[in-house]
């Protein structure tokens, strides 16, 4: 590796074997190895972006934990021979209403239940938890302080109202709530994986660099500052983070993607070691082996 090539040139050929990673341990600039790091970082944002806006539903028991809890058979029953047209819920014959302890799940027919408060903080007056549906839209509030004026899709093909069970009840709601608020949603989703991401590489950066660099103190291996222990590191994510990445297009989870960027580091450390012992004259004879 040539120090006259590009820097990134240099990064990409130090990332290939686990003898590299210990080669070009002396590389990079603290600066350039900031810019590397954000790299990778956002090289885990790429299918993470992706995959998230691709979303349709939220969790609706997320947001709404107890007010989840109040969904029972007869109420998913009394939906079930419910449909949604042009943005409206039609066959709605009658009141169907269930009260327990200040919480309400209607359909609301008669227009009983009055909602009170503004977008986000909607709530149905006199009732601390709640699941209304109307003819124009559904009202969901929690005593939490979250509510929602949820408004039903004129596009019934793309969001079909077909309840069968509890889930299905659950997933609709999700849906009109996560369509409804995409816009503001999803920039912060983005911004605390983003987080996540920055946080755990942080933690693992530090922690492997200020191990290597504590081996100088017994002369077991050739690495004499925190820099270059640094580097080696950053060397060694480079190959799990492109794995990451590649599976995260195929299928989506994050815990899988740090699990894989994580433990592929420590194993590339772990080979360069084997293979170098992380002295100079171990490069020499791993080179005469090849």
């Amino acid at each position: 590796m040539k120090k006259s090539e590009p820097f990134l040139m240099q990064y990409f050929k130090s990332i290939i074997t686990p003898t590299n990673v210990f080669k070009g341990k002396n590389l990079l600039t603290w600066p350039k190895m900031i810019f590397l790091f954000i790299f990778l970082i956002a090289c885990m944002m790429m299918p993470t972006s992706i995959q998230m806006a691709k979303l349709t539903t939220f969790p609706f028991e997320f947001l709404f934990p107890r007010t989840a809890e109040l969904i029972t058979d007869d109420f998913v029953e009394a939906l079930s021979s419910k449909q949604v047209k042009d943005g409206k819920l039609v066959g709605i014959d009658s009141q169907y209403t269930e009260e327990t302890d200040g919480n309400v799940i209607a359909i609301d027919n008669d227009n009983k239940y009055q909602m009170t408060g503004e977008d986000q903080t909607f709530s149905i007056k006199g009732y601390a938890n709640a699941i209304v549906f109307k003819e124009d839209y559904a009202i969901i509030a929690e005593e939490n302080g979250f509510g929602f004026q949820l408004y039903y899709p004129k596009n019934e093909e793309k969001y079909p109202f077909k309840i069968e069970s509890k889930e299905d009840v659950l997933q609709y709601i999700g849906t009109l709530w996560y369509v409804q608020n995409k816009a503001f949603l999803l920039p912060i989703l983005l911004l605390l994986l983003a987080g996540v991401y920055i946080a755990m590489n942080v933690l693992q950066f530090l922690f492997m660099s200020l191990v290597l660099w504590l081996t100088k103190k017994s002369n077991i291996t050739d690495i004499r500052t925190f820099k270059e222990a640094a580097t080696i590191v950053l060397n060694a994510a480079g190959l799990p983070t492109i794995l990451a990445v590649i599976y995260g297009f195929i299928q989506f989870d994050v815990a899988t993607l740090i699990m894989i960027q994580g433990l592929g580091t420590v194993l590339m450390i772990a080979f360069a070691f084997f293979r170098t012992g992380f002295k100079e004259k171990g490069l020499k004879a791993d080179s005469d082996k090849a």
